[in-house]
């Protein structure tokens, strides 16, 4: 059963991944079906803090929900080796219910084939020399006929001759027969002896006769090697070219494969191209993992997933559209995701998604963990900024309070431990720093973005202004966005610096909260939150200058 990911949002915080964490462990007590949680994006340094305090692993990295060539419900079909028969093939197929098979040395992709090709093998090539010219192992030769190798080396092939049919009559086969032949004969004891003599690299004794001593040794002073099968020699010629290694025909030049990690939309754009059936899925060493066809496409299941402190397209893990959302669990305001299927979608104006869950956990009573209960208080203390932040509620606090009680966890100290970890800024580049907590928002035509960087050192804070700036110019350029933000906030003294670029921005900030912006910052005391105070200021301002 494929796990449902529960994941947070772009650029994620400490709220967003240990929410994650927690919910996949509740939604997974209650439902019994796999939950794991995952992440949108690389981890601060306040949420690599808590993770490692309390010994979580970080939820891996999911770059996109886009499903992609392993996803796809393909056929396992094993592969054949180069030296399998065309009848060994055409049995593999019957028995897959597949028409192509991929051909593989040490795992890695040497061809395909398929019906096409053994049909085509089979009825356009009439050459009597096509066993030497596929330099045909003895062994096919056995198990296609069913036969007996009474003398020869099993693992020789057949390198020169043809296919010939020895006459009854004895003086006739040094005519028919040259050096190097497979020649298909009867019972007849003399018949054998004058092949063998003739030079025949190979006796093929039909209809199971008896070989008798004497032709046995002089087969085996000669070379000659002597099979003996139950067939007649009309079912023996029909058969014997079902004994050409796979790798005779075989297609080699232009195969269409796949690799695991491809997009299905790359898959269902080549497929349209081109017309084959079932194309191979390489893993990432080369390794052959299975076939898909287009009507494995039809089948695919989008992968079902939870999301966790947000609900906007924008903030949401690339190819979001491509899946199925099960839930929505979050604390902002309504955003622009849309669902296919009515889902639980549970909105609560907290501090702190952890807050939401804590309650969850209550509510269904579910014993929550001590690990889980420390990630979950570390969550509401990291959103609440020690519940200084003006989206901080009494639920969040009766729940941090909660919380504490069940882990023994001093909330002070570890809100102080998180934050001078989060703070050590000169560790990270500008770039990090900038996209570690960035949002995106559309509202009314208006594309703008918000970071934010928390800090109990003033100091650092002012330092970091100046190198940040340039961050600003490139993010606005690149996203496309009308203006973009970046908010200093000062845990202790709880003000914000206010970075800013884009035409109209002054304006805009001084509609919002009534200041006299500089060139391209503005202090704002009392400002910590982004969602409580920043964008619903910005938002007003927008609806009130667009009238």
């Amino acid at each position: 059963m494929r796990p449902v990911y529960v994941i947070g949002h772009k650029n994620p915080d400490t709220d967003s991944i240990c929410s994650a964490i927690a919910y996949a462990h509740l939604r997974q007590a209650l439902t019994g079906q796999p939950h794991e949680a995952r992440r949108a994006g690389g981890l601060n340094s306040e949420t690599t803090y808590v993770l490692s305090r309390f010994q979580v692993p970080a939820p891996p990295l999911l770059e996109s929900l886009e499903p992609r060539a392993e996803d796809i419900r393909m056929s396992r079909a094993p592969g054949l080796e180069p030296e399998a028969s065309l009848l060994q093939a055409w049995e593999r197929m019957q028995a897959e219910g597949v028409d192509t098979l991929p051909v593989l040395h040490r795992r890695r992709l040497a061809g395909i084939v398929s019906l096409d090709d053994i049909a085509r093998s089979y009825l356009a090539d009439h050459e009597r020399s096509t066993l030497s010219r596929a330099e045909t192992p003895y062994a096919n030769l056995v198990r296609t006929l069913g036969a007996e190798l009474l003398t020869g080396d099993l693992t020789a092939r057949v390198c020169r001759g043809s296919v010939a049919v020895a006459s009854d009559r004895p003086e006739r086969p040094a005519r028919q027969i040259a050096p190097g032949d497979l020649v298909l004969t009867g019972g007849r004891a003399e018949t054998q002896r004058a092949a063998i003599e003739a030079g025949a690299d190979c006796l093929i004794v039909t209809q199971a006769a008896p070989v008798e001593e004497d032709v046995l040794c002089l087969a085996r002073r000669t070379g000659c090697a002597v099979l003996v099968t139950p067939y007649d020699i009309y079912t023996v010629s029909r058969l014997i070219n079902q004994a050409i290694p796979v790798r005779h025909v075989m297609r080699t030049e232009g195969l269409v494969t796949f690799d695991a990690d491809d997009p299905v939309s790359e898959l269902k754009t080549v497929m349209a191209r081109r017309r084959h059936r079932y194309f191979p899925v390489l893993d990432e060493e080369g390794g052959y993992l299975g076939l898909v066809s287009r009507r494995d496409l039809l089948d695919l299941q989008p992968q079902q997933v939870v999301l966790v402190d947000h609900n906007e397209r924008a903030q949401a893990v690339d190819g979001i559209g491509s899946a199925e959302i099960l839930e929505i669990i979050d604390h902002h305001r309504l955003g622009n995701l849309e669902t296919i299927q009515p889902v639980l979608f549970r909105n609560q104006p907290l501090g702190s998604t952890a807050t939401i869950i804590a309650q969850m956990y209550q509510e269904h009573a579910v014993e929550l963990p001590e690990t889980v209960a420390s990630l979950l208080l570390a969550a509401i203390l990291s959103d609440t900024l020690l519940f200084r932040s003006p989206t901080c509620t009494q639920a969040d606090r009766r729940a941090a309070q909660t919380l504490a009680e069940r882990t023994g966890l001093n909330p002070e100290e570890l809100a102080l431990a998180m934050f001078r970890a989060g703070s050590r800024l000169s560790d990270r580049t500008p770039e990090e720093i900038f996209w570690a907590d960035f949002k995106q928002f559309h509202y009314e035509d208006v594309d703008f973005g918000i970071g934010q960087v928390s800090s109990v050192s003033p100091e650092e804070l002012e330092e970091l202004g100046e190198r940040l700036y340039p961050c600003l110019l490139r993010a606005r350029e690149s996203g496309k966005l009308d203006m973009v933000l970046f908010m200093l906030t000062n845990i202790l003294d709880e003000s914000t610096e206010l970075l800013f670029a884009g035409a109209g921005t002054q304006a805009l900030l001084q509609a919002a909260f009534s200041v006299r912006p500089g060139d391209h910052s503005v202090r704002l005391p009392g400002m910590l939150s982004r969602k409580k105070q920043m964008v619903p200021a910005l938002l007003d301002a927008i609806a009130r200058m667009g009238e």
